[in-house]
């Protein structure tokens, strides 16, 4: 590989994640600013660069040109910066609180054990994994964060109709958004089902608000809706318009569900094809929750158990190896800034984007081990690489796993992390352990008992090519295709 082939291949938005640390091999170096006559890139998988451009967020601003697209339908807290971004954050994050991460837990439990019951009655291979998981978490954020009931009793597609006027169902809606992502941008938003449904969860809430008057514990929708009412001091207009409170319903959803989806799908397609950590994870799971029914499983006690358990463990190393974003972009806008690497100073020219590469950052073999292809996975070899164990592991002094500040950030870093983190981790560790408490999820081989072993490796050598050569990237890390599944009850 030529270092012209290095930056190349750098270069290819689409593909960087397939790239993981190979093109910083080549060049010898963990940063690599590429300069053009169309403007500077500074790629970055170095730590230490990557915790000062976290954190100097005065110095290393968003790029809001580059994320304006996610202002589909009105300015958002994910592509907006200085004060107006400083009021989204400020509006979101009271409802980012124990109360709402319990009761996220909560909701993934019922709805958990709903979809178990609906691949039950099912009786054949699950081959739309990703589309049940993501009705699963598109019902407990609509539940819990916009105090929206969803219109599918369960998530593996038992069909309700539209009422109220509309042509879709809410489901539907949100889904054909995702689904058809690219058409977001040339189709007109009025236009759009998504649209409608905001609008009337904006206009029932602030009706409800106004009626209430002094509501507390507001959830994520009423407290954009309130802010949308509210003048600031000083002003006679409220601190957020209209269109950014559908703007913020949009991203919020979009990125709390669709995200949560992939991670959990990316978790159970990998423990199908290594039993063994499957095995582990059922063990920790009997450990710790016992005989018991889900019902009486609790936030307070048994997540933060599940959380520094294998069950942990397990959304730790699927995140390191299928981030949400292969990438996390930064700039210097009109100012030349100066950050230090192993020692040195070095300035980043202004109007310069710079490209946290997690990809490679979360395989950099300065501070993860190196990769050994074992199976038919391809770059970056996810399913080699995967081992929930590494998160379980102690130092020789007791001490618990801790990667290197800024070689792992799967929810960012800095004043910028994720406000939904905690209530991600409560969700997936709950829907984990529904899923594998009283069952097994095996990739789906046909019967043939004197061929067995030979049939299941065709199938592992299919999912691998699934999990690898066959994620795309376009608003997050997706599989493109499908690995049939099946559900087996667990021997007790």
């Amino acid at each position: 590989m030529s270092h012209l082939t290095a930056v190349y291949r750098l270069s290819r938005f689409g593909k960087i994640w397939h790239e993981g640390y190979q093109p910083f091999a080549h060049l010898k170096t963990d940063n690599v600013l590429v300069v053009s006559p169309s403007g500077n890139i500074l790629w970055t998988c170095d730590p230490e660069s990557i915790q000062q451009f976290s954190k100097r967020s005065h110095d290393f601003v968003k790029p809001v040109e580059m994320m304006g697209m996610l202002n589909l339908y009105g300015p958002t807290v994910t592509a907006t910066e200085g004060e107006q971004s400083r009021i989204y954050r400020k509006t979101a994050a009271p409802s980012f609180n124990d109360r709402t991460h319990a009761s996220a837990w909560t909701e993934s439990l019922k709805r958990s054990s709903s979809l178990l019951q609906g691949w039950e009655e099912m009786n054949a291979p699950i081959e739309q994994l990703n589309e049940h998981i993501a009705r699963l978490t598109l019902q407990v954020i609509s539940f819990v964060c916009f105090d929206r009931p969803m219109d599918l009793p369960s998530a593996t597609g038992l069909k309700a109709n539209p009422s109220g006027g509309h042509k879709m169902t809410y489901s539907e809606a949100i889904s054909s958004m995702v689904a058809d992502i690219s058409t977001l941008f040339i189709v007109p938003p009025p236009v759009l089902q998504w649209q409608k449904y905001m609008e009337e969860m904006r206009d029932e809430t602030s009706a409800s608000l106004q009626a209430s008057h002094s509501k507390k514990d507001l959830s994520l929708l009423e407290s954009f809706v309130q802010a949308g009412q509210l003048p600031r001091v000083g002003s006679q207009s409220p601190p957020i318009s209209p269109a950014a409170v559908l703007g913020n319903i949009f991203v919020f959803i979009m990125a709390g569900y669709e995200t949560s989806a992939n991670t959990l799908s990316y978790a159970i397609t990998l423990l199908a094809c290594r039993p063994d950590f499957q095995r582990n994870l059922q063990a920790d799971l009997d450990r710790t929750l016992g005989d018991r029914p889900s019902s009486t499983w609790s936030y307070e006690h048994d997540f933060p158990k599940l959380l520094d358990g294998y069950v942990g463990a397990v959304i730790n190393e699927t995140l390191r190896l299928y981030t949400v974003l292969p990438f996390l972009p930064k700039s210097t806008k009109e100012k030349a800034q100066v950050f230090t690497s192993g020692g040195r100073e070095y300035i980043v020219p202004p109007d310069t984007l710079i490209l946290m590469d997690t990809s490679a950052v979360h395989r950099n073999p300065k501070h993860w081990p190196e990769v050994v292809p074992r199976g038919e996975d391809g770059p970056p070899f996810p399913v080699s690489s995967f081992d929930p164990a590494r998160w379980l592991r102690t130092g020789d002094d007791g001490s618990a796993y801790n990667p290197v500040a800024g070689s792992y950030m799967p929810f960012s870093d800095g004043p910028r992390v994720c406000m939904g983190k905690r209530f991600a981790q409560a969700q997936l560790c709950a829907v984990l352990a529904t899923v594998y408490k009283h069952h097994s999820i095996e990739l789906a081989v046909k019967d043939d008992e004197r061929r067995y072993q030979e049939r299941w490796q065709e199938a592992r050598e299919r999912a691998d090519k699934e999990l690898s050569t066959n994620v795309g990237f376009l608003m997050s890390l997706k599989m493109k295709g499908k690995v049939p599944l099946q559900l087996v009850p667990r021997k007790q």
